[in-house]
């Protein structure tokens, strides 16, 4: 008896002791899914939001060991995919072409379900649109020919879009986008702004998409290439798009090239200031700095000015110049600088200058708003006013400012003196007009006949 008793309480204790370890184990095992398993994630999954004819989403995955994909519609459920990676982290590419899988336009769920552990996992549910129709864009109106240094205005139609703009395809620089903003002119409501937030192309099936008119204008800067192309594109939420080429053709003009000798007492005078430095051991290639460098972001400060545009034309009929002037500069001058009988730098002139009385009163070419009143580096004091659609007038190297950002003027209405600020050799006005911060000739601007010609007759059409 005594043996057997002993027996039994020694099976009890070992059953108890595995017991024990049963529930350490468990206690570990879910400690260390708790504590040292890192949580999944799933990154890119914004590209769902909106889908179209045909997607291809790349997505980036994180402490996974599983990972579920689908789409839910009406009810029905399509896997677009069942992973378990061993890495710790696996990039996918998600192509989901809806129709092919059976799914159509309008609202989708997008279900995406990731774990790291038994006690670990997410799950990302998406509403998203589903968007296979492009937008239509036609082409009203456009000039068939612009020359280079100048700028071009056409009327599109556009339905079901989000965006309507111009793009040129320069041969030499293709990969560069060269993208100008079309305004849309219609009046009354859009179903880009519809009270519930639905998605234009959500709707389109429901009734005839409102066609919209937009006004745009785009400039043939001063180094296009021959043989770029010009394209009307409409772009949706969906990433949808649709092209249209213009007629507009390119006709070169070969400006003119001028030397101009540059001195030390030039350097000294003018450079120094504008680098903020009174040691100038490098006079030569103190100016290449001052000419190519404090250029360059002089160029790209207009650029980030001209996206305040105003969305409709404030300006009326021809622009003026500076009165009782004469012309001393035109606009795509090439210039090669001359120092000691060698060339050490190369600009572009972008302007008119325009040289009266010293400190002479500078009036607003044109109706618009002050976007700029202030120092601009080698434009030295200056104006900018946005006659809107993105297009500007530069007043540069001024002596005196006598408005501010955001005032309204009149056209005429007296804004500044000339002066020398800058990199100015002398008492004048840099006068330049901006489309979309890209400097073209004036000239075309100041003719009543080319305004009406290219511009406003085409606001009936």
């Amino acid at each position: 008896m005594c043996g057997l008793y002993n027996n039994r309480w020694g099976g009890f204790g070992r059953i108890g002791l595995l017991l024990l370890l049963l529930c350490i184990s468990i206690i570990a095992f879910a400690a260390y899914q708790l504590f040292y398993i890192s949580a999944p994630a799933v990154n890119g999954i914004e590209g769902f939001h909106y889908l179209t004819a045909d997607n291809t989403i790349p997505l980036i995955g994180k402490n996974i060991r599983s990972l579920e994909i689908s789409i839910y519609q009406e009810g029905k459920k399509i896997d677009l995919l069942m992973d378990a990676p061993e890495a710790e982290e696996k990039t996918y590419s998600i192509q989901v072409k809806p129709k092919d899988i059976g799914i159509k336009d309008g609202k989708a769920v997008i279900t995406i379900k990731a774990k790291s552990g038994m006690l670990k996992k997410v799950q990302y549910d998406i509403e998203t649109v589903i968007d296979t129709v492009p937008p239509t864009i036609d082409i009203v109106a456009a000039p068939p020919y612009i020359s280079a240094g100048t700028g071009g205005f056409a009327v599109l139609k556009a339905s079901g879009e989000d965006s309507v703009f111009i793009k040129i395809v320069d041969k030499v620089t293709p990969s560069e986008d060269k993208i100008f903003k079309a305004f849309n002119m219609s009046s009354g409501p859009s179903l880009n702004a519809n009270p519930a937030g639905q998605n234009t192309r959500t709707m389109q099936h429901a009734g005839r998409l409102t066609v919209h008119t937009y006004y745009v204008f785009f400039p043939a800067y001063y180094d296009i290439s021959d043989g770029s192309v010009f394209y009307a594109v409409a772009t949706d939420l969906a990433g949808n798009r649709s092209i249209r080429t213009l007629p507009t053709r390119l006709k070169m003009i070969k400006y003119k090239t001028s030397s101009m000798h540059v001195d030390d007492l030039f350097i000294h005078r003018v450079v120094s200031p504008l680098l903020n430095e009174t040691n100038i051991p490098d006079a030569a290639g103190a100016f290449k700095k001052a000419n190519e460098e404090l250029r360059q972001q002089s160029l790209k400060k207009l650029r980030e000015i001209a996206k305040q545009t105003e969305t409709g034309i404030l300006w009326e009929g021809s622009f003026l110049q500076l009165k009782n002037s004469k012309v001393m500069a035109t606009y795509g001058d090439r210039r090669t600088y001359i120092y000691h009988e060698s060339p050490i730098s190369k600009s572009v002139h972008l302007g008119y200058d325009l040289a009266s009385v010293e400190n002479a009163p500078v009036e607003a070419a044109n109706r618009g708003v002050i976007r700029f009143a202030g120092d601009l580096s080698i434009y030295g004091n200056t104006i900018i006013i946005d006659h809107g659609l993105g297009v500007m007038s530069l007043y540069g190297h001024l002596s005196a400012i006598s408005v501010h950002e955001g005032q309204k003027v009149a056209k005429g209405e007296i804004i500044a003196k000339t002066g020398a600020t800058g990199m100015a050799g002398g008492d004048h006005l840099h006068f330049g007009l901006l489309i979309h911060g890209y400097e073209v000739s004036p000239l075309y601007w100041w003719d009543p006949h080319w305004i009406r010609v290219n511009v406003t007759d085409f606001f009936t059409q």
